[in-house]
């Protein structure tokens, strides 16, 4: 007995099912946020503890500089005694600005903002760099080493230092600090030089935020490593995005609050009157992380007078009522505020002090982008729709304020303001 054939409409409505299924991840795109670009080496947690390529950060911080942290992120092996003294010398060489630079920078209204200072430095320099057309990976890393050198003396410039003969300092008793005391004194604008414990923890500030996990920054750094061998050209985007992301600068927000608590008690008063009772930056569900205790250990070698030991007291009391009531901990970018203030650097140049360590792990994860090979252009659907298609309804509501409340950046900032609803956002993957 033949088996009934069945109805055609049945067969081409189970064909169009199907079809319809295969479909779905066409007509759903689901962005880059699950998605794996690449394996790094730089950046690791083993066993609870923080390491860059493989070497233990407290090593680094107790033993190193920020300069050989910087080489070994770079070329991701460590450098010996000579490579070492190259550095030196090519960061002393290059820690000179041309008048028409410097006048450039300083013809910049007053008004601007001391982060927004930060990616226009680097486009400056790149301009005026000797070799800007040699595009090598190792004229690359020339270049960055630098504009590297470059950066603190013509943000000297900016802020409304002087110049003597194209340098930042005029003795050499101020040549002599290492990278992290010349960017210290330079950034609290002061003719004091940072005493030996100032510079460590400067030191150890830099080396603690030169990397962090998968942020948009960084993944503007990797895309142009991806796709060119130009590491200024990804700092400067990475720095862009930096700028850009901190529009609201949380970091001078929290310098700010901290710097207005005359008490512990103060602090704690603050805490309980806010509504809703949430800390927007500088705190996370995750457990305390080393860099964080690293950071906290320098912040007490800083207590020698009366207002650093009231910033601790404070400081202190916020992260035990938000551990107690919320589960909530300090993360790196909280101690680092609490750290830049107790070495005296202005509320608006902490994020700026931050964005200049970065860039060394800006610059590492493009070379290490260019050498996976990996492309990270994704495809784009083009859609014949016409504007009486498009949902503006669906698109103003995605629009709406997403302020990011366990990261510790502003994730997403509204130009309108009939816009009044906030929205928790999940916290940035990993600039």
């Amino acid at each position: 007995m033949e088996s009934p054939t069945p109805a055609s409409h049945l067969v081409d409505g189970l064909r169009q099912l199907i079809t319809d299924i295969h479909r779905i991840p066409e007509l759903s795109p689901r962005g880059l946020s699950d998605v794996v670009l690449a394996e790094t080496r730089l950046l690791g947690f083993p066993e609870s503890a923080v390491a860059y390529c493989g070497l233990p950060v407290e090593e680094l911080c107790d033993e190193g500089s920020f300069e050989s942290v910087v080489w070994l992120l770079l070329n991701q092996s460590a450098a010996d005694p000579e490579q070492l003294a190259d550095i030196s010398a090519v960061l002393s060489e290059s820690a000179v600005v041309e008048q028409p630079l410097a006048d450039t920078i300083a013809s910049m209204p007053l008004q601007t903002r001391s982060l927004d200072l930060f990616p226009l430095c680097l486009t400056l320099l790149s301009c005026f760099d000797p070799n800007p057309m040699d595009r090598t990976l190792n004229a690359a890393r020339s270049q960055f080493w630098r504009i590297m050198a470059q950066v603190p003396v013509l943000l000297h410039v900016a802020f409304g230092g002087k110049l003597h003969e194209g340098r930042a300092f005029p003795d050499d008793s101020s040549r002599s600090l290492s990278y992290a005391g010349q960017l210290l004194q330079i950034l609290r604008q002061d003719d004091r030089v940072p005493l030996p414990a100032e510079e460590q923890a400067m030191n150890t500030l830099l080396i603690c935020q030169c990397l962090t996990e998968m942020r948009p920054a960084c993944f503007a750094a990797r895309f142009f490593g991806s796709t060119v061998t130009d590491i200024v050209a990804a700092v400067k985007a990475a720095s862009s995005m930096y700028a850009a992301q901190l529009r609201n600068d949380p970091f001078a927000w929290t310098a700010e609050r901290l710097e207005s608590f005359k008490t512990p008690d103060a602090a704690e008063a603050w805490w309980n009157a806010r509504s809703p009772r949430v800390m927007p930056f500088g705190f996370s569900s995750e457990p305390q992380e080393l860099r964080t205790e690293l950071l906290s250990n320098e912040c007490r070698n800083l207590l020698g007078s009366l207002p650093a030991l009231v910033l601790e007291a404070a400081g202190t009391r916020l992260e035990k009522l938000l551990a107690r009531e919320q589960h909530l901990f300090p993360t790196m970018d909280w101690m680092s505020v609490r750290l830049l203030m107790l070495l005296n650097v202005p509320s608006d140049r902490i994020a700026l002090a931050v964005g200049i360590a970065r860039m060394a792990g800006w610059a590492a994860q493009c070379v290490e982008q260019h050498h996976t090979a990996i492309p990270l252009l994704p495809q784009l659907r083009y859609s014949a729709a016409s504007a009486d298609e498009v949902d503006w309804t669906g698109w103003c509501r995605s629009a709406q304020v997403s302020v990011c409340l366990s990261s510790p950046f502003v994730e997403h900032v509204a130009d309108r303001r009939d816009w009044p609803q906030l929205k928790r956002a999940s916290p940035a993957a990993s600039g």
